[in-house]
């Protein structure tokens, strides 16, 4: 059960589909009005445990949810399966943290956004594409995973994406993704056709990120998202590697601005 919750900031923890998750409210937050609601995904060993998370403990981090919430925006995040790689797990976490939102007073599900980095990307597609669908209306990605192809393809993180589905490293890259394919963002997304209802879309990625490169995730997301019909943005940073975060000020000024539009 989720905490009864109070006027003003708070931070509340609690569980949701087996997993710990948390709400962190603005200065402003009333339980008789309604607030918009943005559910955040962490990245690689990131996590939610009783009492604590890494973003919003990591004053770094937490200073991009801090410029969000100026807007009056409650963050909300799940545990969702630890290092999941958008894995059904995950999604099906995300889906009881969403359904048990539904029944918080003063959140306003009508206006629902999501965000994610890293791996976190590739369940914030999933979720998109799956218990979300047609109810988000914004979308932020921060060097984020889309294709988990690539992601095995690459090598630099195929034995924890192949962990993550339930296969040990010496599994066959075929045979994995024999089972990880159905759960591959990219491939999904390059299949929607014009006319669905879809969120507006910001995406920030280093030009020069070596983990995640831009050509085989940024780049292919931004062109089936616009394919697709969708609003999409896409910010590459000519001199960024692997580290939007790094950008301190100018990454929280840029999603004060983007996240006032929920």
């Amino acid at each position: 059960m989720i905490p009864k919750l109070k006027d003003g900031e708070q931070r509340v923890y609690f569980q949701s589909g087996g997993e710990w998750c948390y709400i962190w409210t603005p200065k402003d937050f009333k339980v008789a009005g309604k607030s918009p609601v943005l559910v955040h995904n962490h990245g690689a060993r990131g996590w939610v445990k009783e009492g604590t998370a890494d973003w919003p403990d990591t004053e770094w981090k937490a200073g991009f949810f801090k410029a969000i919430m100026e807007n009056g925006i409650v963050i909300a995040g799940s545990h969702a399966c630890g290092d999941h790689w958008g894995n059904p797990c995950a999604v099906k976490a995300n889906a009881a943290l969403l359904a048990d939102l539904s029944d918080v007073p003063g959140l306003d599900l009508s206006r629902l956004g999501l965000m994610g980095g890293g791996l976190g990307g590739a369940l914030v597609w999933n979720s998109v594409l799956g218990p979300y669908a047609e109810s988000v209306k914004l979308v932020t990605v921060q060097q984020a995973v889309v294709s988990l192809f690539a992601t095995i393809k690459e090598k630099k993180f195929r034995d924890v994406t192949l962990a993550a589905y339930g296969f040990k490293p010496d599994a066959s890259d075929d045979e994995a993704y024999k089972i990880i394919g159905p759960s591959d963002p990219l491939p999904r997304l390059q299949k929607l056709k014009p006319g669905i209802k879809f969120p507006r879309v910001v995406i920030y990625h280093g030009a020069k990120d070596e983990n995640i490169p831009a050509p085989t995730n940024a780049v292919p997301l931004a062109e089936a998202l616009k394919k697709a019909g969708a609003k999409v943005e896409l910010n590459l940073f000519s001199e960024v590697g692997h580290d939007v975060y790094g950008m301190g000020k100018e990454m929280e000024d840029k999603l004060r601005k983007f996240w006032s539009n929920l």
